[in-house]
């Protein structure tokens, strides 16, 4: 988010304004470098784990939300919390919740109490050194460490903003998100969903679009097909199937795949020279695919900035303006991209490359609930395949055909891509950035218009 260039705008409004920027990323010399500026200090964002009353807390609440099945996603997930034991005895913590502490189930009252019984020494520490008038997250309250700050500001009184980074933070989570005083998202669905299922109000949430793939938008991201395969190690005359992993504990079928598809590309399975590029996960380990690294016509590739770093959402890895740009890329170039139920289906559309999505599990069959299929009825998702954007393949041989035919009809399901990407973009102007630049901005000049005051 910070290389979206917000930062920058926001210091160029308000002259006066001084920047704390919190990260775990501030142990990286390389990135303090990169935001240095005379008008910004950086602080470690420690890890927090909720634990003794907050912990207690925070289940009887999960509970009444689990338990309200609020969406298709919502109840997936508590039968998959359930069955690996993650939460137990839901119905009676409800009870006692409802019973007890009724504000916990209420959308727009549930971490209330929490916020009042619950402090946290660290944070009342940077807030007393630092004395913020307006505190901004990267999200609203699902990264844990920065509860603390969202909490710390709540019990003062200082106004807080999120900007939601993802698509499916209001539908598809173990826990639902708080309320900040202002939250930024992508687009309309967003904003309702916000409303609908978290008690905010509608004039308490800003649409900006997504400032993470602004640069998507804009001449001069994408480079030649001979340049982009050069940097890959690709032939630029051959068609290119672009496999994107996720995390294992999400899917753990990718090397079973990777040999169907492999398999397919030698043998000839398409009329057509095809390669393969498998593109590993952030959260993945490129050490799982070592066994097709000398593969011929299979390309491998880990395209971040490793760091020794663990980010607030668990990632080893900086996501670099360049790793953004050579993602472009890798849409733009790929004549087919193949995945499972993630953001990467949206990515692919803005570049009107087609999406085959699996929804099986390697050479074996799950119990729905560890199943991908289970996937493609998660609420977010579905508002991508019932666009008709995508193809679904419950089989490994759906899969092949699949991907065969998008290589014979590259059109094919392109108003589907369209839908995708005016409904979850929302604004295909590549200012989404800049929206959420002018919106801190507002925020930020009343907040200390009353901090003024006071």
């Amino acid at each position: 988010m910070l290389r979206t260039g917000i930062l920058s705008q926001v210091l160029d409004a308000v002259p006066s304004l001084r920047v704390v920027v919190l990260s775990p990323l501030v142990k990286d010399s390389s990135f303090v470098r990169e935001f240095s500026h005379p008008r910004i200090s950086f602080e470690d964002l420690p890890p927090h784990r909720p634990v003794g009353r907050e912990a207690r807390l925070i289940a009887l609440m999960q509970a009444c939300y689990l338990e309200s099945g609020v969406t298709s996603s919502v109840k997936i997930r508590r039968e998959e919390a359930l069955a690996k034991g993650i939460v137990r005895w839901l119905p009676a913590k409800r009870l006692l919740a409802k019973t007890f502490a009724p504000s916990l189930a209420r959308p727009e009252s549930r971490y209330d109490l929490i916020d009042r019984l619950v402090s946290h020494p660290d944070a009342e520490r940077l807030f007393d050194q630092h004395r913020p008038v307006m505190v901004v997250t990267s999200n609203p309250g699902l990264i844990f460490p920065e509860v603390p700050l969202l909490r710390t500001a709540r019990r003062r009184g200082i106004k807080s903003m999120a900007i939601d980074p993802s698509w499916d933070n209001f539908t598809n989570k173990l826990l639902p998100v708080r309320r900040t005083d202002r939250l930024i998202v992508w687009n309309t669905i967003m904003k309702d969903q916000a409303v609908a299922l978290h008690g905010y109000q509608p004039d308490e949430l800003l649409l900006a679009g997504t400032p993470q793939w602004d640069s998507y938008f804009r001449d001069g991201v994408l480079t030649s097909r001979e340049e982009f395969c050069a940097r890959i190690g690709a032939n630029p005359a051959a068609k290119l199937v672009t496999l994107t992993t996720s995390p294992q504990e999400l899917y753990g079928y990718f090397q079973p795949v990777i040999e169907q598809l492999a398999r397919a590309c030698e043998q000839g399975r398409w009329p057509h020279e095809v390669q393969l590029l498998v593109r590993v996960h952030p959260r993945d380990a490129i050490e799982q695919y070592a066994g097709f690294a000398n593969r011929p016509g299979v390309i491998i590739e880990k395209p971040f900035k490793a760091t020794n770093v663990r980010s607030g959402d668990g990632m080893t890895v900086d996501i670099t303006a360049d790793a953004t740009r050579h993602l472009a890329n890798t849409m733009h170039h790929s004549d087919v991209v193949v995945q499972v139920s993630s953001t990467i289906a949206i990515e692919a559309s803005i570049f009107d490359t087609p999406v085959v999505n699996i929804a099986f599990d390697g050479d074996t069959t799950l119990p729905f609930a560890r199943s991908a299929l289970r996937y493609t009825q998660f609420t977010h998702w579905r508002n991508i395949s019932e666009t008709g954007a995508v193809r679904e393949a419950t089989t490994p041989e759906q899969m092949l055909q699949m991907v065969g035919r998008y290589l014979d009809e590259p059109g094919l399901d392109r108003e589907g891509r369209r839908r995708v990407v005016l409904e979850q973009c929302q604004f295909l102007d590549g200012k989404a950035a800049e929206r959420v630049g002018a919106f801190v901005i507002d925020e930020m000049v009343q907040a200390i218009g009353r901090a003024e005051q006071r």
